[in-house]
């Protein structure tokens, strides 16, 4: 089997990035830096390339597309393609967002591009009389060079289907999904069931989240209007809403996991709400689902222990980690420095923190 990995990113006129360039990523990467670096930009830029292969959002009850999604993302309201200026950079349409992407099975990087005409990324792709392909368009692949010019050409969607089917299951996993609990148990406990994955949930809120679990199950609520998942106790059954934000976060993201593979996750500071021994329990669970499942991931943290905990149990299951510092000036320029594990043993070795690497 080919193994799709991104290898580097490039992103221009993207919300609070005017141009920011990530080079040599990993199997897992992870951004550090102050409040409004960029760091959660990048994940949006990312989510916004896989809608250049599959425009639905599918776990938000709220919206049914991505563009959607990341207008209302930091704040729900009701935002739709008219709204389209929140995610170009100063406001300013007149240039598209450009995401340039370079693959391991690719010599030549996806150039994909948002343009104000277009409500859907296209992909750069010459060919004929158009010279970006829209692969979404209905299921059906056509060209357009401008807004007022678009060639059918269904076929030439057949090189791009590794991409499509990598970029496809791309999953934004954020703080608001735990509010999204109804739709998330809708569309994945089903497949979590046949495969009896719902064990390694089970075992998660036993060892880290000390909840005398013994299964999970469906049941009635609402006169039996309606079904939501619940957790065996040994004494009662529990509704999941009830449980902690973190054993909920925890749930989420190992359903996630558990039904991802040779795809991307991308994962907004999952030490929110957290225990350590919560969280290293769950990131132990995770990263097994990484590794097994072909899952790269990139994450953003404010979290030293969450950093602590990544690295040492990364090194155990022998998935390359890397460590990106965001630093972002006044116009717009996001710069990003690596570290490895070295540089990081040797900061914390001085008494340095890393995440204040822009002041040492």
């Amino acid at each position: 089997m080919v193994i799709v990995m991104i290898k580097s990113i490039s992103v221009r006129n993207y919300r609070g990035i005017r141009s920011c360039e990530l080079d040599d990523l990993k199997k897992a990467n992870v951004f550090i830096g102050r409040n409004n670096s960029g760091k959660s930009s990048l994940l949006e830029s990312l989510y916004l390339a896989s809608a250049a292969f599959c425009f639905r959002e599918e776990l938000s009850k709220k919206v049914d597309n991505k563009v959607s999604y990341l207008l209302n993302r930091r704040c729900f309201r009701g935002h739709n393609w008219g709204n389209k200026e929140i995610l170009w950079y100063g406001y300013d349409i007149e240039q598209p967002i450009s995401i340039d992407v370079k693959l391991e099975t690719r010599t030549d990087p996806l150039r994909i591009r948002l343009f104000s005409w277009h409500p859907h990324p296209l992909v750069k792709h010459k060919f004929g009389r158009g010279d970006y392909i829209c692969l979404v368009e209905d299921d059906v692949p056509v060209y357009a060079a401008s807004g007022a010019r678009i060639t059918s050409a269904p076929s030439e969607g057949q090189k791009f289907k590794r991409e499509i089917d990598f970029f496809s299951n791309f999953k934004f996993v954020d703080g608001a999904l735990v509010q999204e609990m109804d739709i998330i148990e809708k569309k994945l406990w089903k497949d979590l069931l046949k495969r009896r994955l719902d064990k390694l949930v089970v075992e998660v809120l036993r060892e880290g989240y000390e909840v005398d679990a013994e299964d999970l199950t469906y049941t009635t609520y609402d006169e039996g209007k309606t079904y939501q998942l619940a957790v065996k106790l040994p004494w009662t059954t529990l509704r999941v809403d009830d449980l902690g934000d973190g054993a909920r976060y925890a749930i989420l993201l190992l359903m996630i996991a558990a039904l991802s593979k040779n795809t991307a996750l991308l994962i907004e500071e999952p030490e929110n709400h957290q225990h350590p021994s919560g969280l290293a329990k769950t990131l132990d669970m995770f990263l097994t689902l990484v590794r097994q499942n072909n899952i790269q991931v990139f994450i953003t943290t404010h979290s030293l222990e969450f950093l602590m905990l990544l690295r040492k149990i990364s090194e155990e299951k022998k998935i390359d980690v890397e460590i990106y510092f965001f630093e972002r000036d006044k116009q717009g320029r996001v710069y990003v420095r690596e570290l490895t594990s070295e540089n990081v043993d040797v900061l914390e070795d001085m008494g340095f923190d890393p995440r204040f690497l822009d002041l040492i």
